[in-house]
């Protein structure tokens, strides 16, 4: 597994340019990239490539540009708009992305949320029409060649209480979606270790189809230990929380033999953050990486 910088996962926005650039002088091995932004700026996409391998950097994840989880016009569109971004990122060497399913189904009514048969029918519903949408999704990403992890959000205080619970831990996401494993390989899981902090679980559980259906891996640790409290922004650096799953995921990561990119998410609040100073940022996660990788230093 390697190390990636990613701008937007410590809350900056930046050129694909200045994110490789940013990615090579802090010691990353690999960079995320948004590959929507790279496809409307109408960057020089051979020219970018020439220069992450001039630098020694490998294509980490590249941020799934669907709009998936609601509106049907918006979801088509973006589908339409993926075979072209697939390709875009297979280019610049990103062929592992990824995306949150849903806890939570839209409201509902008093009447279904009190019964348990129309819960069960609810949550049976919501539960096949994102399998639909992720197994279209999926279906394009692998004639590009990419893989598509899934991931929870297991913070508790995102959940509004208006709808029907649907998927909150990884124990229920791959039990759930394993039918869509089965008939779709390059379908995955997004390791998160903040995630599996706020839904109580071990590594274990999001390695439970095997180290090699880990598609990507997420660190932070959690500023809230509280986990009926700790709100998704509440994140520190990897590695400084007592409570923190960064490193045990990572142990587990290694001693399975994932080879993919590990990518730091602490997010635009985060408060192990001295200055908004792009480099700083850059080097603060790199050594937070560093300091939680197994042995205790990443290679290179």
């Amino acid at each position: 597994m390697y190390a990636c910088w990613s701008a937007r996962a410590v809350g900056l926005t930046m050129t694909a340019a200045d994110a490789v650039e940013l990615a090579a002088e802090a010691g990353f091995e690999g960079v995320d990239l948004l590959v929507r932004d790279v496809a409307e700026s109408g960057a020089d996409v051979k020219a970018l490539r020439r220069r992450m391998d001039d630098l020694g950097l490998r294509g980490g994840g590249w941020t799934l540009p669907m709009n998936w989880k609601n509106d049907e016009a918006a979801f088509e569109a973006d589908l339409a708009r993926l075979p072209r971004h697939a390709e875009i990122a297979a280019e610049l060497g990103l062929v592992r992305t990824g995306t949150w399913v849903r806890f939570e189904s839209d409201a509902v009514g008093p009447e279904v949320r009190e019964s348990d048969r129309l819960r069960r029918i609810e949550a049976t519903r919501w539960t096949a029409w994102q399998l639909d949408r992720l197994g279209r999704m999926a279906d394009v990403l692998a004639s590009h060649g990419s893989r598509l992890g899934l991931e929870i959000i297991g913070s508790r205080s995102e959940r509004t209480g208006q709808g029907i619970p649907l998927i909150s831990t990884y124990d229920e996401l791959l039990a759930k979606f394993r039918c869509l494993r089965s008939v779709r390989s390059n379908v995955g899981v997004l390791a998160d270790a903040y995630h599996l902090y706020a839904s109580g679980e071990e590594p274990g559980a999001a390695l439970a189809w095997g180290a090699g259906d880990v598609v990507w891996a997420h660190v932070a640790d959690p500023a809230v230990l509280d986990r009926s409290s700790m709100r998704d922004v509440d994140r520190l650096l990897p590695g400084e929380s007592v409570g923190g799953m960064s490193r045990p995921l990572l142990a587990a990561l290694a001693a399975g033999g994932y080879d993919g990119p590990v990518t730091a998410e602490p997010l635009a609040q985060c408060r192990s953050f001295r200055s908004a100073d792009p480099h700083e940022r850059a080097r603060a996660t790199r050594e937070a990486l560093r300091r939680v990788w197994p042995g205790s230093q990443s290679p290179g």
